[in-house]
């Protein structure tokens, strides 16, 4: 027996080291994995999915990433993701079996589970195009085109033609949906989607939403513009976000006398006409914000302003400036520094007028540094890698009794890991704040993350206010006729008062800007919090984590 057994693997041994070892070795391997896989799968069907099963499936895939049966482990695990609501988890591995297997007969069930994942996620526009594939495919499975072209036609109700076909009241959304700004385009129209359904389910009043690509050149957009104008059905538009398209977006939907909620930054914009409305945080803003904040809840009187040459610090620096005099404070030094600096030493000499004193301490040589400019406070507008080289500058220059004020370049987690322990008790300004305890932001986020997954930014948060405030202005003046007037929408914009919305209180100034109550935000105990005003200062102890975003700076 035991010669038997002798001679039954030295054979084997000879197999596996003959020019055919490696098809041999991968025998053995995909046997090791088929029964792993059999046991896996016999699992989930006796006691159902659970995290267990769905870990040792991500397990298995790490171990066997080449055994001809992979595909149906990672087919199986998309689905456990998908039945569990984790559209996020489905839709990376259904585009992981499209790319690592591109033949296995999972392909099609991957495409379509991929499609309605990028639906469930947000990606409405990548999820179409999907669809449209399985559709178009000559090799698709009818059962599959049949639930392409159902699911196309529930995304339809969202993503419309720009024709005049329907009968409903319509808003258009001039958005980047492809290239380099896509991510921030449906950033935004999520949002938008968010604000119709919360509509459309409050109010039971039917609404078209028709989406156009800003990503075109600037006179295609301008025809999009007139195309929107020309739809009787259209009530008002929503965009664009990008500062290049603004301009033209707003001059043409003004001379088609059509209401427009512009999410941009781009000064100017609100002048150009009363059927034109910004709603987006600007830099003045900001700067005049965190000025009041400063002077009126916190007593300074006396600031200095150091501040990058870029268009960004230079406009904050100017508007913080300017109204720190109007508030009654003085500006004791100003100074710029050239983008992308690492080393901040002179400046902060210059700047302070700082005198340096040489002596022993014991045997050691110690300079003791001083400055002239006993401003108060210390006002920063950049962003957070630059304040993270600052703050230690300021620490060994021993510029320590000062209070820190920012702009929105701040509010990056990044902060905290690279500076916080010179930054304790500095104060920036944003114009949202996903961890705060508002009614309308904390009832947003709540609903946006039930749909999303994923707390929103500023972007969804603005795109959503704006979406609402047109939408109220719909439900104000509908009449039996689905023909509304575009001038009585205009009207009720414009005397908008909305106290709860996702932004916080929200109206508009004659000129058709918003008027906003921006959160501030400051480091406290390495952590990010809120700070509500009520005629003193007081603290949520709320953690925020979310980054800042200026659409400024990606134009």
């Amino acid at each position: 027996m035991r010669t038997k057994t002798t001679v039954i693997l030295l054979i084997l041994l000879a197999v596996l080291i003959t020019p055919h070892a490696a098809d041999a070795r991968l025998f053995w391997s995909n046997h090791s994995a088929s029964d792993l896989l059999w046991r896996i799968f016999e699992e989930i069907e006796e006691t159902g999915p659970s995290e267990g099963t769905t870990a040792r499936l991500e397990d298995f895939l790490k171990s066997y990433p080449s055994a001809a049966i992979a595909d149906e482990a990672a087919a199986k695990l998309a689905k456990l993701y998908m039945q569990g609501k984790d559209f996020e988890g489905a839709q990376y591995h259904y585009q992981k079996i499209l790319k690592d297997y591109p033949a296995s007969r999972h392909r099609m069930e991957s495409l379509f589970g991929l499609a309605y994942s990028q639906y469930r996620n947000g990606f409405i526009v990548e999820a179409k195009s999907n669809l449209e594939s399985i559709i178009s495919n000559t090799d698709s499975e009818l059962s599959y085109k049949v639930k392409a072209d159902l699911l196309l036609k529930t995304i339809d109700s969202i993503i419309n033609s720009l024709g005049e076909g329907s009968a409903r009241p319509a808003i258009g959304a001039i958005l980047p949906l492809s290239g380099r700004y896509t991510k921030y385009g449906e950033q935004a129209l999520r949002g938008i989607v968010l604000a119709v359904d919360d509509f459309v389910s409050e109010t039971s009043i039917d609404i078209e939403l028709l989406i156009k690509d800003s990503t075109d050149k600037n006179s295609r957009i301008k025809d999009t513009v007139n195309q929107l104008v020309r739809n009787q059905h259209v009530t008002g538009i929503i965009g664009p976000l990008l500062s290049r398209n603004a301009t033209v977006v707003a001059k043409a939907a003004q001379r088609g006398e059509l209401p427009t909620m512009v999410l941009s930054q781009k000064t100017g914009i609100p002048e150009i006409g009363d059927y034109v409305f910004r709603n987006f945080l600007t830099l003045k803003q900001q700067a005049e914000t965190i000025a009041r904040h400063a002077i009126e809840n916190e007593g300074i009187e006396s600031f200095a302003i150091l501040s990058p040459k870029t268009p960004y610090g230079r406009d904050l620096a100017r508007h913080f400036k300017y109204a720190v005099t109007e508030l009654g404070a003085v500006v004791e030094a100003e100074l710029e520094y050239e983008a992308g600096e690492k080393d901040f030493g002179e400046e902060l000499q210059t700047l302070f007028q700082i005198e340096a004193e040489e002596g022993l301490k014991g045997r050691r040589n110690v300079v003791k540094y001083t400055r002239k400019i006993e401003a108060q406070a210390l006002y920063i507008p950049d962003y957070y890698a630059s304040i993270a080289q600052i703050a230690p500058h300021l620490a060994f220059y021993n510029i320590k009794e000062i209070r820190l004020f920012g702009s929105n370049g701040w509010n990056s987690p990044k902060l905290l890991e690279l500076a916080s322990e010179y930054i304790e008790g500095a104060v920036f300004v944003d114009g949202f704040f996903a961890k705060s305890q508002r009614p309308g932001t904390a009832a947003f986020v709540r609903k946006f993350y039930s749909s999303y997954d994923y707390e929103p930014g500023i972007i969804e948060a603005e795109a959503y206010d704006s979406a609402m405030i047109l939408l109220r202005a719909i439900e104000e003046n509908e009449e039996e006729e689905p023909i509304i007037d575009r001038n009585a929408i205009r009207d009720s914009i414009i005397n908008t008062v909305e106290t709860q919305s996702a932004t916080g209180s929200l109206s508009f100034t004659p000129e058709g800007e918003a008027l906003k109550e921006l959160f501030l935000l400051t480091i406290e105990k390495r952590k990010i919090r809120e700070i509500s005003i009520d005629n003193k200062k007081a603290h949520n102890q709320l953690e925020y984590d979310d980054s800042f975003f200026d659409i400024d700076q990606m134009d």
